[in-house]
């Protein structure tokens, strides 16, 4: 099935081709191959083995924020805001740029990029873009802080677990840009910190791990950088109490402070997270610099892969767009 501008593409708009998509049974895999363009839309897609490939500069984007009013009044919240909604099984996701242009500042709150409801999923040479909250990786925790519903997109499937692969993709943003309860794997990626409005503390990211889950985020292999002026930068804060997050020979600019990792004003947290730096040199001044409450493990102990990060699927090990 193809997306584009031309006559002869099947439609021109991609929730029109979901929608087609999601009409039929998912007991074999479809393509949907998207053409070069700007398409400015929202999409939410449920289906179950599915590849969504772009083809040139395939650039999805949107700017929908939390604090936009309904027609109601009310606000919208975080989680009715993203560019590019995925809540099934099975996917890959190759050669996209998904943007939401909202923007920031106080009269803006979060937007989303990207929320990935979806387990089993690689995508491959993508681009996220936006300020706060770009990237969410499923599953939500069961509740807000205040043990509220969190409302926005209806979730139709629950995925008990969200494994997903990221490979050469770029991720952009400003506080807690990469947030969520899933088992992430990051391979390769740049994560790129934008100037916070009033230069405020800027924030990687956000894990809300659940109390159980062996993994949580695992970064290896990745260039953290910033743009011009940005300092200050947390490598990852506690959405919840047991967040996970750990580092694997990546390769950090001057934005990053010193501290490294933050408990999100609650000291209880240091005693619940895992946060974890491998290959941090055993004269690296770090060593001395970093919360004393995170792991920087010796030299010689060897990080965990994606074979255990991920025992017992083999979604990670696809290649290619046919295979």
């Amino acid at each position: 099935m193809l997306v584009g501008k031309e006559a002869f593409c099947d439609f021109h708009t991609i929730q029109e081709a979901v929608n087609a998509l999601e009409s039929q049974p998912e007991d074999e895999e479809r393509t949907l191959y998207i053409l070069s363009g700007v398409y400015e839309e929202t999409v939410r897609i449920y289906r179950s083995h599915l590849r969504i490939i772009g083809i040139g500069h395939v650039v999805i984007t949107m700017n929908r924020y939390a604090r936009e009013l309904d027609a109601a009044g009310e606000e919208i919240t975080t989680f009715a805001t993203p560019t590019l909604f995925l809540g099934g099984h099975r996917l890959v996701v190759e050669n996209l740029t998904v943007a939401n242009t909202a923007g920031q500042g106080t009269d803006i709150g979060q937007a989303v990029a990207v929320y990935a409801h979806c387990d089993e999923t690689v995508f491959r040479n993508c681009t996220f873009k936006g300020y706060q909250d770009t990237l969410l990786t499923g599953p939500l925790p069961p509740a807000t802080k205040e043990g509220k519903p969190f409302g926005g997109i209806p979730l139709k499937k629950r995925h008990d677990r969200c494994r997903q692969l990221y490979t050469h993709c770029y991720i952009e943003g400003t506080v807690d840009f990469i947030f969520g309860g899933a088992v992430a794997y990051f391979e390769h990626c740049e994560i790129r910190s934008l100037l916070h409005y009033g230069q405020g503390e800027g924030y990687i990211t956000a894990a809300s791990t659940p109390e159980g889950q062996e993994y949580g985020y695992i970064f290896s292999g990745c260039f953290l950088t910033a743009d011009p002026g940005v300092t200050g930068v947390y490598l990852g804060r506690p959405w919840r109490s047991y967040a996970q997050t750990e580092l694997v020979n990546c390769r950090y600019g001057r934005h990053i402070d010193p501290r490294g990792w933050d408990h999100w004003d609650d000291p209880h947290n240091e005693r619940t997270v895992r946060y974890c730096e491998y290959g941090v040199a055993g004269d690296d001044p770090l060593r001395g610099q970093r919360a004393d409450w995170a792991l920087l493990p010796d030299m010689s102990e060897e990080a965990p892969g994606k074979a255990q990060i991920f025992a017992g699927t083999d979604f990670w090990k696809r290649v290619g767009t046919h295979s």
